[in-house]
């Protein structure tokens, strides 16, 4: 059961040793024009490490508004965010990663862009931090196109479709929440806003692009790093397509039994060339032809979901 409502907003984030970036994430919400009576943060630590989570809860103990910080045993940001959901006491919850840093207006702009659409989640914009050094691999990333964020995709800004339920930077009514949570058997950070925004939407909910809820993405991006996300998100793709068959014609969501030709020995070196060339073209700076970071990561992506699925009892 939820706890009893006493603010306006709730933002919740949760965190996994990276006391550093939460510590910038809560400077942000120090700084915010929304007065700290009206919101309140709940940080969920997914199994820090004993310094870490010392580093966490001083962050937390400096804050003007109220903070809470629970411990989550069962890894992964979807039990994370459950139990964030729990402990919040505001009428409407705003989730942001650790590694967020949010525009001063952002708490203000999101309650602003909600009032009169209790049917509808506010999506923020969330952009690479200003002072960071963006590399040409993160520049296809995010934020208009990538695979990371894709905000220029978005056909209507006023029904984004459940695709856009980034957990970064969004914000719904609490009660949306009670009739649906996050999916805990997804392990990773990878599809499990997707699979709630997807139900969601299927009970009737919109979600609502709003360009001035402004945050910064504080994180650079290795190749490698992403190659990561990628092999994760086969594998997770695995049970979202079985949650969800009737998603499973879409061949631009869900491999088809077509894409597993692709994954023969000839390309299998071809990727594998590929992937330390873009590797080390990453570490020096260099911008490699869109379509080749594209073949590798759909080449990973692919290979991983056809892995997970021939394990499958």
């Amino acid at each position: 059961m939820s706890t009893a409502v006493d603010r306006e907003l709730t933002v919740i984030i949760p965190t996994l040793n990276r006391a550093e970036q939460l510590a910038c994430c809560l400077l942000a919400l120090k700084q915010q024009t929304l007065a700290p009576e009206r919101f309140d943060v709940v940080i969920v630590d997914n199994g820090s490490s004993p310094s870490q989570l010392a580093d966490v809860q001083r962050a937390a103990a400096t804050a003007p508004f109220r903070t809470t910080v629970l411990i989550e045993p069962k890894r992964g940001p979807a039990a994370a965010r459950n139990r964030g959901i729990e402990a919040a006491r505001g009428a409407r919850i705003l989730f942001l990663g650790d590694d967020i840093v949010a525009s001063r207006p952002l708490l203000a702009e999101h309650l602003a862009a909600a009032k009169g659409r209790e049917d509808c989640a506010i999506l923020g914009f969330t952009d690479w931090a200003p002072d960071l050094p963006v590399t040409p691999f993160m520049r296809y990333l995010a934020p208009d196109r990538g695979p990371q964020f894709r905000y220029a995709t978005i056909r209507d800004p006023n029904h984004c479709g459940y695709q856009f339920f980034y957990t970064s930077n969004i914000s719904l009514a609490r009660h949306w929440l009670d009739l649906e949570r996050f999916d805990e058997e997804y392990p990773y950070a990878v599809l499990e806003d997707a699979d709630l925004g997807y139900r969601l939407e299927k009970r009737g909910l919109r979600i609502v692009f709003h360009r001035p809820a402004l945050a910064w993405h504080d994180h650079v991006i290795r190749f490698w790093e992403f190659v990561v996300r990628m092999e994760r998100l086969g594998e997770s793709m695995v049970r979202f397509a079985q949650k969800y068959p009737e998603l499973r014609a879409d061949e631009g969501l869900i491999p088809c039994e077509a894409h597993r030709t692709r994954l023969g020995r000839r390309r299998r070196l071809h990727n594998a060339l590929l992937t330390r060339m873009i590797a080390a073209a990453d570490l020096a700076g260099i911008a490699l032809p869109q379509r080749w970071y594209e073949r590798v990561l759909e080449y990973r992506f692919v290979e991983s979901y056809f892995s997970a699925l021939d394990r499958r009892p």
